[in-house]
């Protein structure tokens, strides 16, 4: 094919839906194909095509000699590279994660970095050191570091990091021409990302940055995966008034001061985001250029929002110290405390005046969409029952949304007249978004602050106030919070503020957790009735709480049916079950709900048992649960029946892979024997994995633990109740 046809093939190419990863394989691929002297390796890239499938199928393409596998040591990998580097060849290689380059710094540092300065550019040193790098996906220490700054400040080194998917590709691309070193750093909790794209292209060069959103009102400067996190903080503060550009760096080295400078200048404010701790940081060396070449048209302090200063925290731990949407929003308050300039990006949204009504002595409330419950994520809004200007009353039907679930009527949580409507009909918005503002008069009833998801309010609650009942692993609990001022479009358009305080209390460490869980567990849930009278009979003969028998009906379940005491190995994708149970258990305290954990369960006798429960439950109570007693579960008894309901659908408590939820004992009529009693019967659900057995399985694992309660009553006060 001549170099003309494959410019029109290209040229013709559609654009599709394309992941980040898949845009890296093709550029290697392309790369590979283009130059004999590319040469891939690394530990693990050939024939498993590396821990995150990026040069997956390159070594049976290109042969074991193009694409190899090293072992494991990163400062020979690196050695390997400068050796070839020099012979003539063009080395791509990957380090598995950020933190494992490490070892290999002295030879990045002091040879791959200074051999041209050293040969008084003599010799040139092609070859690209590719990164997985950042947060975000769960891993522990060594795996989601931000190592930037350490490649930035070594003179000699390039050093690139890709936000979109059509950059992945270019920039590498460029990387592997480039005769100089480079290091490729890539965002790995976007190596799944989607963009419609064609490919092979070609965006702007490196020293090139990019606007990803024009704004007026200030510049939020980012790179890497940040960028997503300033694009989604930008659209956000777009609904209060702010307009805020999105530049994305896309290299550090060479670094585009001209865009900096013309954007910072422009907006007359800066905001500097990454992940990365906040000492001695890139963000520190924006800081000061954009102070230096920008001083005299800035009219406020250039701000950072970055990681905390501290090792990379625990997987359950980094939501806290990874900036998110909510801590830039919260930077981007203080750079526009009044939203900006009057007038100045204001964005507004199905804003109709009242006829004949001001907006003095009003106060404008939002409505955001609650937490619906579930997991759930996000609604489709269906139908708006109130207009702009309609005057609503309290727990007034104002729309209809559909979940994943179900269909839901949203009531107003404020009565007064609807000023705005944040969004459409068929419009698909998350948990936290505005819905509607609403002008109450001095005196109108409703709620007192913003009914939103950081407040802990939702159907049914209060603003800032948390019953600490849980349902589905974890709830709204007693966290504290801090206050602040929010403003919301008035009636006119313009930007009105609160002078009502609304609470803000952030997500706890469990949250995110569940969130993964519910996100990436086939999750399903079964349910049957039961007759316990048994039950109870058996626990006053045994003077042993309920507890305590439902549990050794859970681990005689579990010897049956061992399937459900499992977890999902997903790395290898297999199935692990394991030999013995930890049984965690719900307790319900003063803090709110905690979950001890009874190692070796299975083991212990129903006297022994007992008094484990017991005390566990105690030092639940007093908040001094051993640290060995609160994590390795691997089945988890959730009673509901203290909470006054009859059952749930929980979320699985990660890596577990089943639950079982145990409703309150009510009176029921019931068949006996032909004739029908009044009963105590209970509600019980088994919610579990999908990938580890099918329905027919757990339906048996639960009839097994009904038969086990139900035959409770014969039991002649021996250790065990028979199996059926």
């Amino acid at each position: 094919m001549t170099v003309t046809t494959r410019a029109a093939a290209a040229a013709t190419t559609m654009a599709t839906a394309t992941t980040m990863a898949k845009a890296l394989n093709s550029a290697l691929r392309d790369a590979l194909d283009a130059d004999e002297r590319v040469v891939v390796f690394g530990e693990d890239v050939g024939r498993l095509g590396g821990v995150f499938r990026i040069t997956d199928g390159l070594a049976d393409t290109f042969g074991e000699r193009r694409c190899f596998d090293t072992p494991a040591c990163e400062a020979g990998i690196a050695g390997l590279a400068v050796g070839m580097a020099m012979a003539g060849f063009r080395p791509v290689v990957e380090m598995q994660f950020d933190a494992f380059a490490y070892p290999a710094f002295e030879q990045i540092t002091s040879h791959i970095a200074k051999l041209r300065n050293r040969t008084r550019g003599a010799l040139a040193l092609p070859l690209v050191i590719r990164v997985p790098y950042g947060g975000g996906i769960g891993g522990v220490e060594h795996h989601s570091d931000s190592s930037e700054a350490y490649y930035a400040h070594t003179a000699g080194l390039k050093v690139v990091t890709p936000a979109t998917v059509a950059d992945a590709y270019s920039l590498l691309r460029e990387a592997i021409d480039d005769p100089d070193p480079v290091v490729f750093l890539e965002p790995k909790r976007h190596y799944w990302t989607k963009d419609d794209v064609r490919l092979p292209s070609r965006t702007e060069p490196f020293g090139t940055a990019a606007v990803r959103r024009p704004g007026t009102a200030a510049t939020l400067v980012a790179y890497g995966p940040s960028v997503a996190v300033a694009l989604e903080a930008a659209r956000e503060a777009a609904t209060e008034g702010m307009d805020i550009e999105v530049l994305d760096l896309r290299t550090l080295v060479p670094l585009d001061d001209h865009a900096l400078t013309e954007s910072v200048r422009r907006t007359g404010r800066c905001l500097v985001v990454h992940e990365a701790q906040s000492f001695a940081g890139v963000g520190a060396e924006i800081a000061a250029r954009v102070q230096e070449r920008c001083f005299d048209a800035l009219e406020a302090p250039v701000l950072r929002v970055t990681g905390l200063d501290i090792p990379y925290p625990p997987p359950l731990l980094e939501s806290a110290h990874l900036p998110g949407v909510g801590r830039v929003l919260d930077g981007l308050r203080r750079l526009l405390p009044d939203g900006g300039q009057p007038g100045v990006g204001v964005r507004r949204v199905f804003p109709v005046p009242v006829g004949g009504a001001g907006t003095d002595g009003r106060t404008v409330r939002t409505f955001r969409l609650p937490d619906l419950g579930e997991g759930l994520a996000e609604a489709e809004v269906l139908e708006w029952t109130v207009a702009v200007g309609d005057h609503v009353t309290h727990d007034q039907t104002v729309a209809e949304v559909e979940t994943a679930k179900s269909v839901v009527t949203l009531p107003s949580p404020f009565a007064g007249t609807v000023t705005a409507l944040h969004c459409a009909a068929g419009e698909i918005v998350k948990v936290g978004a505005r819905l509607m503002s609403v002008a109450q008069a001095s005196g109108e009833g409703g709620a007192s602050a913003d009914s939103s998801p950081e407040a802990g309010s939702g159907a049914g609650t209060s603003p800032g106030t948390g019953s600490g009942a849980v349902l589905t692993g974890y709830g709204t609990g007693a966290r504290s919070g801090h206050v602040a001022n929010e403003a919301g479009p008035s009636e006119n358009g313009e930007l009105g503020t609160s002078h009502q305080p609304g609470i803000r209390i952030p997500l706890d460490a469990a949250a995110e957790k569940f969130h993964r869980a519910h996100r990436d567990t086939p999750a399903v849930t079964i349910w049957a009735d039961a007759d316990a009278t048994g039950l109870l009979a058996a626990r006053d003969t045994r003077g042993t709480g309920l507890l305590p028998l439902l549990a050794r009906a859970c681990l005689s379940g579990l010897a049956a049916f061992p399937e459900l005491n499992a977890r999902v190995d997903t790395g290898r994708a297999e199935i692990v079950r394991l030999p013995h149970v930890h049984l965690g258990f719900a307790a319900q305290t003063g803090q709110g709900l905690v979950v001890p954990v009874v190692r070796d369960a299975d083991r212990l006798p129903l006297h022994a048992l007992a008094a484990e429960l017991r005390r566990l439950t105690d030092c639940a109570r007093r908040d001094a649960v051993p640290a060995g007693h609160l994590t390795g579960g691997t089945f988890t008894l959730n009673n509901y029946g203290p909470l006054g309901v009859d059952g749930a659908t929980p979320i699985l408590n990660h890596p577990q892979t089943a639950m079982l939820g145990f409703g309150r004992l009510v009176d029921r009529p019931w068949a006996v024997d032909g004739r029908v009693e009044v009963r105590k019967v209970a509600h019980l659900s088994l919610t579990f994995d999908h990938r580890v057995c099918d329905g027919g399985t757990a339906a048996g694992f639960l009839r097994h633990v009904i038969a086990r309660i139900t035959a409770a009553e014969q039991a002649n006060g021996g250790e065990d109740v028979p199996a059926p």
